[in-house]
This record gives C-alpha cells, sequence and structure tokens, in this order.
C-alpha cells in the first residue's frame, strides 16, 4: 500500500455552503509522483504541476491533493469525509498500483470560459432553458447550476457537432 493513511487536521463550516463543511487533513506521505498518473486517470482532473496539486471533483464536492496533504470543501458532514478520506486512499493507491497501465499526463487541462461555451450554443437566446440568454446559459453551465439537455435547440442535427464539443467539456470537468 502506497498511502498508508490519512488524518483530518482542520474541520469548519463550508464558506460557500453553511449547510456544508470544508476540511483539511495530511497522508502519511508525499503523493506527488502520483499526480499525472491521477491526471491522466482522470478525465475531469485540474493538474499544476508548478505547485503541484490536482483538483478533482466528486460529485459535487471539490478536492485539492497536495503532495502532503488534501483540502475538501462542500462534503456534506464528517460521516461524509471520512467517507472522501477512505475514496482518496483508495485512489491513491489504485493509481499506484496500475501506474505501469497508465499514460501520464503532465499538462494543466484548463476550463473553459462562459463565452467558449456560448459560441458552441445557439445563440437564439429562446429562454427555453429557463435562462435569460445563451450566455448565462453558458454561465451556469460552467458552474453546474445548469443542466446541457435544457437547452433543446442544441439537440437538433444543426447543432449535433456543437453538442459533442460542450459535452467534452462537460466532462473533462466532472458534470457528465
Amino acid at each position: 500500500m502506497y498511502l498508508e493513511d490519512i488524518f483530518i487536521t482542520y474541520m469548519q463550516s463550508c464558506i460557500a455552503d453553511d449547510n456544508k463543511i470544508r476540511f483539511k487533513a495530511d497522508f502519511t506521505n508525499d503523493i506527488a509522483k502520483i499526480f499525472p498518473y491521477l491526471n491522466g486517470k482522470l478525465k475531469d482532473a485540474i493538474y499544476n504541476k508548478k505547485i503541484p496539486a490536482i483538483t478533482i471533483r466528486k460529485e459535487f464536492r471539490i478536492i485539492t491533493l497536495y503532495n502532503s496533504h488534501m483540502a475538501v470543501q462542500k462534503a456534506l458532514d464528517e460521516t461524509d469525509a471520512h467517507e472522501i478520506i477512505d475514496y482518496i486512499k483508495d485512489l491513491i493507491n489504485k493509481t499506484y498500483n496500475e501506474k505501469e497501465e497508465i499514460e501520464p499526463l503532465y499538462e494543466m487541462r484548463s476550463k473553459p470560459t462562459a463565452i467558449e461555451i456560448y459560441n458552441y450554443l445557439p445563440k437564439i437566446n429562446c429562454k427555453k432553458c429557463g435562462e435569460a440568454t445563451c450566455l448565462a446559459f453558458a454561465t451556469k453551465l460552467l458552474i453546474g447550476q445548469q443542466d446541457i439537455k435544457k437547452c433543446e435547440p442544441l439537440y437538433s442535427d444543426k447543432y449535433k457537432d456543437n453538442l459533442n464539443v460542450i459535452e467534452k467539456h462537460l466532462e473533462m470537468m466532472g458534470f457528465k
């Protein structure tokens, strides 16, 4: 087992959502050499080799792994925090054990901007999605407050290629 244990060192109410918690936890050893393999394995990971750190999503939770510790936002409660710790420990150890079969990725993926997503939308401001404009829809889509399926015009044959591009971006960000 590469990573023996993870210990919670800090827990507090989440700033973004006071119904959730945030916490920090320390690793028993340095995991930085696993980051390129995690980045290659997880399509929604955001890897920054300069720090080094890698940020992943587990549903609505945001987990940032550093070489010797991790920070988690939007955990439900202390029980959820321990489940996240088990998940990360298993993920690190499984990735380490499978690293010979994983193509490491050393580049940082970048999140698209709202304008980039908007450029692939129909741009007709039909309001069928519940938003006033396509740009508002794109903005909410990127923060997980909208669902791509609500853009009905995007599902016509005319926008099929655009839909594929947007879906790839959403998958990379962990929304699919």
